[in-house]
């Protein structure tokens, strides 16, 4: 049975928060780096806590979850590795709805720069509705 997405996300956030904590100890305990790492702990829990039908956990099975496993295009990506890094009071639910909305834009960018294919012929086109 392969994890929930709901699980993979609080996976790939505590991962950060872990990345996050080895940067802290590299740069003199930046104070950023373990609120960033915090944050994202949190946002892993609040995840977790999330029903399988919430809108959130729905749209990001479909736009990030991809064999089994969840993955960020580059914008989402890194929004997720500055959580609270700059900004503290960022909400849990903001964040989940920002990483959406960045998801959706990598997105329909992907694979944009070759000009328009032939419909069918776009290895980089996902589904996005």
């Amino acid at each position: 049975m392969e994890p929930s997405t709901q699980q993979q996300m609080a996976d790939y956030f505590r991962a950060i928060a872990s990345w996050r904590r080895v940067r802290a100890e590299d740069y003199d305990r930046d104070p950023r780096n373990i609120r960033c790492a915090s944050g994202l702990e949190q946002l892993a829990d609040h995840v977790l806590n999330l029903p399988d039908d919430d809108e959130r956990v729905v749209q990001l099975t479909r736009l990030a979850l991809h064999g089994g496993m969840l993955e960020l295009e580059q914008r989402a990506h890194v929004a997720v590795s500055r959580f609270r890094f700059h900004t503290p009071e960022t909400s849990l639910d903001g964040m989940l709805e920002h990483i959406i909305e960045l998801q959706l834009a990598d997105i329909s960018e992907a694979g944009r720069f070759g000009g328009r294919l032939p419909e069918g012929d776009n290895p980089w086109e996902r589904q996005q509705s």
